[in-house]
């Protein structure tokens, strides 16, 4: 599998957070991303024999507050 670079932009906060969480598990920033889109793209091509979660009222009002929508 070839590599490339590739620039994109991040909310500060996000950076932020990934820095931290990539330190503490001392892996880099790069493959902790790649790990993660793995796992998404894994988790899309299985079939899913579950119904998927529908958002509570609740969970809809603390989003929306937090949110400020």
């Amino acid at each position: 599998m070839s590599k490339k670079r590739y620039n994109f932009t991040l909310d500060e906060d996000v950076k932020k957070w990934l820095e931290f969480h990539c330190k503490e598990n001392r892996t880099t920033c790069s493959a902790f991303i790649n790990q993660m889109l793995a796992k998404l793209m894994i988790s899309e091509t299985k079939p899913t024999k579950t119904m998927k979660s529908i958002p509570t009222k609740s969970y809809w009002t603390t989003t929306r507050y937090f949110l400020n929508l």
